[in-house]
């Protein structure tokens, strides 16, 4: 993956934002706080984009249908320990994940020692337990199988905290896998169903979904087969 682009950076920058995002840093509103519901909304536009629609962690494919439920704007180094609250809209903290993968992650705290010091340190250090999204290319650490079954990549220089993500995150799980393929292959057959209904519509919006599906289920296709 990529550096985030200068959009997302201009975005919490822009100047409606700005006054809510100091009062969360301050502890005066929360993450959760409607005020911050704009600005949530645009980032994730942005994060899907950069993302390809996968989650950054396990890589696999955040389906259309379901991102209200099974995406997460996550915040790599966890914004309810004191001491990366000060990271919480740090453009390089922010991520989308899958919701499995937030979810097991939870409030893990995967920065080093310096990190965890009490003054602000550049998140550029590199000093992390996991390889980290915008500064590693995770791609190149952790290779995901059809299945999906991940691998560390010899060689990457990031062997140990690959291991431990793929160890944290237990993306390895035989029940991970088999619910996840389970839920791949039913999703694909009602993309299959609702294309079949589609597909001699003349509608512009109905053509536009059905293509989106279409690739949705190449995707899906790719992961499991």
């Amino acid at each position: 993956m990529t550096v985030m682009s200068p959009v997302a950076r201009r975005l919490l920058k822009r100047k409606e934002f700005k006054k809510y995002i100091k009062k969360c840093i301050r502890g005066d509103i929360e993450w959760k706080d409607k005020k911050l519901s704009p600005m949530k909304s645009a980032l994730r536009i942005i994060l899907r984009k950069e993302q390809n629609e996968t989650c950054v962690y396990c890589q696999r494919l955040i389906t259309i249908e379901r991102r209200n439920t099974q995406e997460d704007i996550e915040h790599y180094l966890d914004k309810s320990k004191p001491h990366y609250r000060k990271y919480t809209f740090s453009p390089i903290n922010l991520v989308l994940s899958c919701h499995t993968c937030n979810f097991v992650k939870s409030t893990k705290d995967i920065g080093g020692p310096t990190l965890r010091g009490g003054g602000y340190v550049s998140l550029q250090s590199r000093d992390f337990r996991w390889p980290h999204p915008y500064i590693d290319d995770i791609e190149k650490c952790i290779v995901k199988l059809r299945g999906p079954v991940y691998e560390i990549v010899p060689g990457s220089g990031k062997e140990v905290e690959s291991e431990n993500m793929i160890e944290d995150l237990r993306l390895n799980d035989i029940a991970n896998i088999e619910s996840r393929e389970a839920y791949l292959k039913s999703r694909n057959f009602k993309i299959m169903d609702i294309v079949s209904d589609f597909v001699s519509s003349n509608n512009n919006s109905v053509r536009l979904r059905t293509k989106r599906l279409i690739e949705e289920s190449r995707a899906i296709q790719k992961e499991i087969y």
